[in-house]
């Protein structure tokens, strides 16, 4: 479940110039963040950065949780898009294959603008349980596709989503690009190694 369906008072764009005003709010709390840093985040820095007035800020957002949710929310579209697009990609290859194909590509998103993740994942702590919890169903039907057994495959839904989260924000949390690309190959190697192991194996 996404966070903004828990914020009823937010008031949701329909028409295009609404949605635009919407995009621009959401793209300067970016520009503030990179600039100023997260302590500068107010909802009057953001409405200027967006060159828009306080009061159409208002109309769609609350507070400036509010924004952050619908920051989270677009998060969470891009990671189902990211996991729906690997699952199109790998369709019909082996299990490994899709999921070090996955970390790769999930790695990618979370590094892409990590300072705003950071802030979304301290601002909108459910974040990782939504994350974990799509991975789960992911795996479940990539686990069933290649005819795990019923009590192994339990073991490896429990071990790859946990595992995929905490390797992907690791990724992430690197700051310089060198060794954010070395820690994406290590992520790959371990879930690969995870998946080489007895454990998986057998199942």
């Amino acid at each position: 479940m996404k966070a903004s369906e828990t914020t009823s008072t937010r008031r949701e764009p329909r028409q295009e110039r609404s949605r635009q005003t919407v995009d621009a709010v959401l793209e300067a709390v970016r520009r503030v963040l990179k600039r100023q840093g997260a302590d500068a985040i107010t909802t009057n820095r953001v409405a200027e950065a967006a060159g828009v007035s306080i009061g159409s800020l208002y109309q769609y957002f609350p507070n400036k949780q509010a924004i952050y949710v619908a920051l989270h929310d677009r998060h969470v579209d891009e990671v189902r898009h990211t996991i729906e697009q690997t699952k199109a990609d790998c369709a019909t290859a082996p299990l490994e294959t899709f999921s070090c194909e996955l970390v790769e590509r999930l790695a990618r998103v979370h590094a892409d603008d990590d300072e705003l993740h950071e802030l979304i994942s301290a601002a909108v702590p459910a974040s990782a349980d939504g994350f974990r919890k799509a991975l789960q169903a992911t795996f479940a039907q990539q686990v069933r596709s290649a005819q795990r057994s019923t009590e192994d495959a339990s073991r490896m839904l429990f071990v790859l989503p946990q595992l995929v989260v905490a390797l992907v924000h690791g990724v992430a949390h690197q700051k310089q690009g060198h060794a954010r690309g070395r820690a994406t190959d290590e992520a790959i190697r371990t879930v690969a190694a995870y998946l080489h192991s007895p454990h998986a194996q057998s199942a």
